[in-house]
């Protein structure tokens, strides 16, 4: 379990654009992490298609494959909803795990190691 309660997904806004922030920084706890994902599915699915911007933070968080696997499945489901999004913090075995997931669900995700980059790129059209 990590240290902290985690904060769960939000809509924030940059630029007048609404994106939904899905913050798995520090966690290693699966289910910590499957709820998350579990929260921004469904904050996801109540929008129309193409309309939704993600951008996920994942700096020090730790999964396995498995759980990955299931992150695929639920991925998956919100997958048409997606407009753009990006993810900051991916290095070494999670970046692995992120690209079986891209691979799995047919994302098209961007790797970004800066997050006001990130956030630039998420929020122009």
């Amino acid at each position: 379990m990590s240290a902290s309660k985690p904060n769960p997904p939000e809509w924030r806004h940059h630029l007048n654009t609404e994106y939904i922030y899905i913050d798995f920084s520090g966690l290693s706890s699966d289910h910590e992490i499957l709820d998350q994902i579990e929260l921004a599915v469904a904050m996801g699915l109540e929008r129309p298609d193409k309309s939704v911007r993600a951008m996920v933070s994942i700096k020090g968080a730790r999964t396995n494959h498995g759980t990955t696997r299931q992150m695929a499945v639920l991925g998956k489901k919100v997958q048409p909803k997606i407009k753009r999004s990006v993810i900051v913090g991916s290095n070494g075995f999670m970046a692995l795990l992120v690209k079986i997931y891209t691979s799995n669900t047919g994302s098209k995700i961007k790797y970004f190691t800066d997050s006001n980059v990130a956030l630039d790129y998420l929020t122009s059209d």
